[in-house]
């Protein structure tokens, strides 16, 4: 026994559909934005890129004896009551 009898409200068309398709609410406004780019961005991001060598990159990323013989062990310094790895 309900003291009030329960009414549905009646929806518009749009609510109804968004319930019976939840795609339109939470897909569509992700996917829009991807599918709609401009042919141009598309083109300029292929267009700047370069070519890529293994070898020259290889080459590029390897250390020179100066760079591995010219260096230091520092301390870096530690804030007021942090551990700083030395045990006393």
């Amino acid at each position: 026994m309900h003291t009030f009898a329960r009414k549905r409200l009646n929806q518009p068309p749009i609510y109804r559909a968004i319930k019976r398709h939840p795609f339109i609410y939470f897909g569509l406004p992700l996917i829009v934005p991807i599918v709609c780019v401009d042919k141009e961005e598309k083109l300029q991001m292929n267009k700047d890129r370069r070519l890529i060598n293994l070898k020259n990159e290889y080459e590029r990323l390897q250390a020179t004896h100066e760079e591995l013989d010219d260096w230091e062990i520092k301390r870096v310094e530690r804030r007021d009551g942090e551990f700083d790895g030395i045990l006393r």
